[in-house]
């Protein structure tokens, strides 16, 4: 499955961004590099001239699949800072120019930022540049002063370490918004349950202030007998207020399956939603039924298929099926869109993880979607029934 955290997206951008800036400098110093070839040993061109090719067609190859592949990243670095260490050994006669690898240190320089990070391209820059300056002075190097010599390998460090940061700043602000969004969605379900927390405490408040502190109340200050018999009538009714704020949920009634067809029927004619066809076998008597929370999460996971069916697909039509099969209701919502490859799903995209999946296995059912693109979307739904 593709990551979509905004770090991997990062990465992405980091690699392309390496092998466009690759491609410019090679650009710009082939015309050093053709000239110098013929004049260095055979044995430094086939060793590190190739290997500085080879992984730059990898790191390429690799961009373009948007991959961060460090392997050919820190292998260009090396062949570049190894081939600078035995340019004199390769090339023993008098240089014109600076050696063609000056095109390139920066380039090292922004490869070790993207395979090992800021701090080892910071070291790479700066001791890659000393040896250069090392290099152009001698006669190998184009027996340059000094001063050219220093100029030279400054000018190199500073643009591979300008690289090198905003590499880096590309990925601390990734980061952060990794982070930012975690702590969002974190807040989002801690604001979630205390919420719903809340407003279990207030149903429960209410209750205990209707019913017991009343019936409380009265009996303190119950003095005749018609009020002692006031305060125990009170007594009796915040007892079965409680007994009812208990048991509310287990107290709802299952749903006969021949009530779906309506209910579905509500949901599909919101005007939101595009046009619903609903085909149902489903047994008319009241012999089979589902639990009222089952019956629920069926009826809000239906809504949000059609929600996303009307708002992502691009469909004309969808359909809702409703059967029995081995003891099973089976309950299909398909449409005529453009589809999508459920892998390629984030794993922030709430709507279908948690609205639909989430919510069936909470209710004791199961969940699919089943989706390619230019095939459509289905989302099946499945509960055990039972008999009334």
């Amino acid at each position: 499955m593709r990551d979509d955290s905004h770090r991997a997206a990062a990465e992405r951008v980091i690699s392309r961004s390496i092998a466009v800036f690759a491609v410019a400098l090679c650009a710009q110093g082939a015309g050093d590099i053709l000239d110098d070839l013929p004049e260095l040993a055979p044995w430094w061109n086939l060793v590190f001239g190739g290997a500085a090719a080879f992984t730059l067609v990898w790191m390429v190859a690799a961009s373009v699949r948007g991959r961060v592949d460090r392997r050919a990243l820190g292998g260009f670095s090396a062949a570049v800072a190894i081939g600078l260490l035995a340019w004199p050994a390769a090339h023993p006669g008098p240089q014109v120019g600076p050696p063609w690898l000056w095109h390139v240190l920066s380039l090292g320089t922004a490869c070790l930022a993207g395979a090992a990070g800021i701090k080892a391209a910071a070291i790479y820059a700066l001791s890659t540049s000393a040896l250069f300056a090392v290099v152009r002075h001698s006669p190998p190097g184009g027996a340059a002063s000094f001063a050219v010599a220093g100029e030279d390998g400054a000018y190199a460090a500073m643009v591979g370490i300008a690289v090198a940061v905003a590499i880096q700043a590309i990925r601390v602000g990734a980061q952060r918004a990794d982070t930012a969004e975690a702590q969002a969605v974190a807040a989002y379900r801690e604001s979630a349950g205390a919420r719903a927390q809340l407003i279990e405490r207030h149903r429960l408040g209410a209750v205990l202030h209707d019913s017991v502190m009343t019936a409380l109340v009265s009996a303190a200050q119950a003095v005749t007998l018609a009020q002692r018999l006031g305060a125990a009538k009170a007594a009796r009714e915040g007892m079965r207020r409680l007994e009812e704020y208990t048991a509310t949920e287990p107290a709802r009634s299952p749903m006969p399956l021949g009530e779906l067809p309506s209910r579905l029927q509500a949901v599909a004619e919101n005007p939101a939603f595009l046009p619903v066809d609903i085909f149902s076998t489903l047994p008319p008597d009241g012999e089979l039924s589902l639990p009222a929370s089952a019956a629920d999460a069926l009826v809000e996971a239906v809504f949000t298929a059609l929600d996303n069916a009307s708002r992502h697909s691009g469909a004309s039509r969808a359909t809702i099926s409703a059967r029995v099969q081995d003891g099973r209701l089976l309950v299909e919502v398909a449409d005529d869109g453009r589809g999508f490859d459920p892998s390629e799903v984030h794993q922030r995209r709430l709507g279908i993880r948690l609205s639909i999946v989430q919510r069936a296995l909470d209710a004791g059912g199961r969940a699919a979607v089943e989706s390619a693109p230019g095939e459509g979307t289905r989302v099946v739904l499945e509960w055990e029934v039972h008999r009334q």
